[in-house]
């Protein structure tokens, strides 16, 4: 089966949606409970804000679910494409940068696991991407000042997940970077192909 083949195949088989769908759905619950202590810790009103990871793959379970009604928003789509690669990558240099704690003889068995869900984030993106089209540049840099603003807070007022590296300031400039470059490759893809 060709890469292609292989991320557009949802969109014709419908077992294959639903069974992503569902995947998600777990993901996204396991998501939210992983994030349980930091929230109870967390003033209500920043708690949209903490966990990342989960409320892109709710956005993904959002869009699929639209999708299977016949419904899609391009702008939606757009923004969950973005969210779950710039998500998706954080968490695994997240992960890899500070090997040593997280994938300490202890833990590297869930670690490996969270390791892989994150990948498979990436891999869900790629089911957005061919419909996607071109926005126009408001709409994009609308899209551009959403990530930099969710930044921010992550890394200014912090509300980023709970990080166990001293070099938190290293990790908000790799965020940064992420949200740039997860833009800047929907702008040249999408720019280029409409």
């Amino acid at each position: 089966m060709e890469c292609k083949e292989f991320f557009h195949r949802f969109k014709a088989d419908p077992i294959t949606r639903y069974l992503l769908l569902l995947s998600s759905i777990i993901g996204t619950g396991f998501g939210f409970y992983y994030y349980e202590w930091q929230l109870r810790i967390t003033p209500v009103y920043y708690w949209p804000l903490v966990p990342d990871s989960p409320f892109f793959t709710l956005m993904y379970v959002l869009a699929l679910a639209a999708y299977s009604m016949g419904r899609r928003s391009n702008l939606f789509d757009t923004f969950t494409f973005i969210g779950l690669n710039k998500v998706g990558i954080w968490s695994l240099f997240v992960l890899l940068y500070d090997f040593d704690y997280y994938f300490s003889p202890q833990t590297w068995m869930f670690r490996s696991v969270l390791f892989l869900l994150h990948i498979g984030m990436i891999l869900c993106a790629f089911t957005l991407l061919k419909d996607m089209e071109w926005l126009g540049t408001g709409r994009m840099g609308l899209l551009l000042a959403v990530f930099v603003v969710l930044d921010y807070f992550d890394y200014i007022v912090g509300t980023h997940p709970y990080l166990h590296t001293p070099n938190v300031d290293v990790v908000g400039w790799v965020a940064l970077a992420l949200t740039l470059g997860c833009w800047g490759m929907v702008w040249v893809v999408r720019n280029k192909n409409d």
